[in-house]
């Protein structure tokens, strides 16, 4: 195997989302004992984010071949550049490292690994078909790691449920955005997405609901003195992001501004882990 088909290969797992849900876990550890960040457990806990989360992308891609076809059609499965075969053994040893880092923190964290995984089997099988509920589903993937984190130190806080809440929300927003740069490609399949069985315009305005309310709930932390006032900016930041978020795709709801607009939203939440993880490890 060349270099250039490993990198095809790694490109899968969307590099950048599996690493954030990797960070989550430690956004998670840090809020609850931020000693704890630098040891083997946080190790073992980023592993298990960032490889279940690789499983699921593959696995995401291998059921959407014929989608990405018309939606994606440069991804590597779609173009040949990867073989089923390849991408689904590739997904199974992610998947197995993943619980089995686990599996070296506890067996509850183990249970909710399990549990992670299983959703996303289940939103790829099923819940993809059902719109609201695929992107429930989605969304909940993304706030259950710092859960997971949470539950290492055995500190379930005020902040991280905060954060959970805030990635859940701003997930549903991101994933609904994301059916409108995905109707056509949906469409073909039968999947009735929110964009296609709403309209994209009503689509974009329940996308646009959920980002106000993950706005609101970003002011949470601060009314409960949860973050320190050198990291408000970054906080301040992100929040911006989003507000023009709303208002890009609420006065532009065509396919081409919603992938603009979900990269957007991906990398505040991005801006969002970084300023949390930094906070926890100053503040407490």
């Amino acid at each position: 195997m060349t270099i250039n088909n490993i990198l095809l290969l790694f490109s899968l797992i969307r590099p950048i989302n599996s690493f954030m849900i990797g960070l989550a876990v430690i956004v998670g550890i840090a809020i609850g004992f931020p000693e704890m960040v630098l040891t083997s457990v946080s190790l073992f806990g980023f592993i298990t984010g960032f490889a279940i989360s690789g499983y699921s992308m593959i696995i995401n891609d291998v059921y959407d071949i014929e989608i990405d076809k018309i939606n994606q059609p440069e991804r590597p499965l779609p173009q040949g550049f990867v073989s089923i075969k390849l991408a689904i053994s590739f997904s199974l040893i992610l998947l197995f490292l993943g619980l089995a880092s686990s599996l070296f923190i506890s067996f509850y964290n183990l249970a909710i690994a399990g549990l992670f995984s299983l959703l996303s089997w289940s939103y790829n099988v099923w819940g993809k078909k059902n719109g609201f509920i695929g992107n429930f589903m989605v969304a909940s993937s993304m706030a259950i790691p710092f859960i997971f984190g949470g539950i290492i130190t055995g500190n379930l806080s005020i902040l991280i449920w905060s954060i959970s809440l805030l990635a859940f929300l701003s997930g549903m927003g991101r994933e609904i955005i994301k059916t409108i740069s995905d109707i056509k490609g949906d469409k073909s399949k039968g999947i009735e997405s929110v964009s296609i069985t709403l309209g994209p315009k009503n689509a974009a305005r329940i996308a646009s609901l959920f980002l106000f309310i993950a706005i609101l709930v970003s002011f949470i932390p601060i009314y409960f003195n949860l973050i320190n006032f050198i990291y408000l900016p970054l906080l301040l930041i992100t929040d911006i992001l989003f507000v023009y978020s709303i208002f890009k795709i609420s006065t532009d709801f065509s396919q081409i501004q919603a992938i603009k607009i979900k990269t957007i939203i991906l990398y505040s939440m991005l801006l969002g882990l970084i300023t949390f993880l930094l906070n926890s490890m100053v503040l407490f």
